[in-house]
């Protein structure tokens, strides 16, 4: 058999090459001196460590999914209005052409990469403390009313994007394919979701508006001095206010740290924008959404990055996490 006769595989999550990045960002911005780069860590997304001369940049490359390789725009478009707001974001980096990302055409499909400076210091898991918590809660506040300015006071907020964990439904019924009672489960608790989610959002009174909605202790770093820096957007649109908050929440509890650390996180938050009745009253549920989603995403991304945190250590954990509070707000 020659090489013509081999079949052509399918693949669904190649991995650049840091040569290949290096030539790419030195002929595309306008950094200092020789550069250097390796791969950080390769998951959701690859992240690589860009450095020249005189600083280091994170570049990350997109993993090829059902959104529209150019979806990637509203982040960056959004982080380039925060750092004109002087926002503390880890933000894109432009590039000659002022352009903030570039594509590149990769096995799989066209694939969009962006350059953004480094955010000083370690994750918030390794700097725990409830003063500071309270300051990243104050923070996500101002950037969730920065969000508002961006839009403008004229836009309408969809629940679109807040439910786009039914993208992902079809494969989280496969991935729990020998557990019954998810089966049943699963789907019953997403339609009622999204009833709810709907009544939330016509009442007016639960608001919407520009949100992370990817946000936990590892997705903000904490330097030495004190100073905060939130980082990774990739997911930012548009979604319930207080289902960004609960993200971090439920983000520590996760991790195991102190409840009082989410409680930190919520008091910093209301310094700067209070919480409605309403909004406090469906904690509950956006507790249970937030880990809906982690399931469904990653039974979604199960084929570029693995099935087995989830599968064989935190499935049944999860599982019981969603379906009690599911219960308890009448959505099973």
């Amino acid at each position: 058999m020659t090489a013509s006769d081999l079949p052509i595989a399918e693949v669904s999550h190649s991995v650049l090459h840091p040569d290949f990045i290096v030539r790419e960002v030195a002929r595309r911005y306008a950094l200092k001196g020789d550069l250097t780069c390796f791969l950080l860590y390769r998951g959701m997304n690859d992240v690589y460590l860009v450095q020249d001369a005189e600083a280091k940049y994170a570049l990350r490359v997109w993993r090829k999914t059902y959104r529209d390789v150019d979806d990637v725009s509203y982040e960056l478009d959004f982080l380039d209005y925060l750092r004109r707001a002087g926002f503390p974001a880890s933000v894109g980096v432009p590039q000659h052409d002022g352009k903030l990302y570039f594509k590149v055409m990769s096995p799989e499909g066209e694939r969009a990469l962006a350059l953004y400076d480094w955010a000083p210091g370690v994750k918030f898991g390794d700097r725990l403390s409830e003063e500071t918590a309270f300051r990243i809660g104050a923070a996500m506040a101002e950037m969730h009313l920065h969000g508002d300015a961006w839009v403008g006071k004229d836009h309408k907020f969809s629940t679109e994007t807040a439910k786009d964990y039914n993208i992902c439904m079809p494969a989280l019924i496969d991935f729990v394919y020998d557990r019954p009672d998810d089966l049943r489960d699963y789907p019953i608790i997403a339609a009622n979701l999204d009833k709810r989610l709907d009544e939330f959002a016509a009442s007016g009174k639960v608001p919407l508006g520009v949100c992370h909605r990817d946000f936990h202790p590892s997705n903000v770093h904490v330097a030495e001095d004190g100073q905060i820096t939130l980082l990774d957007f990739d997911a930012a649109g548009e979604d319930f206010l207080m289902q960004d908050v609960q993200n971090f929440v439920w983000g520590n509890l996760f991790y195991g740290f102190d409840p009082k650390i989410g409680e930190a996180f919520e008091a910093g938050y209301e310094s700067v924008r209070p919480f409605t009745p309403e909004e406090k009253d469906a904690i509950e549920v956006f507790l249970m959404a937030k880990c809906l989603r982690l399931v469904a995403g990653m039974a979604h991304s199960s084929t570029a990055v693995g099935r087995g945190t989830l599968r064989f250590r935190n499935l049944d954990w999860l599982g019981d996490y969603i379906k009690t509070r599911a219960r308890a707000a009448g959505l099973l």
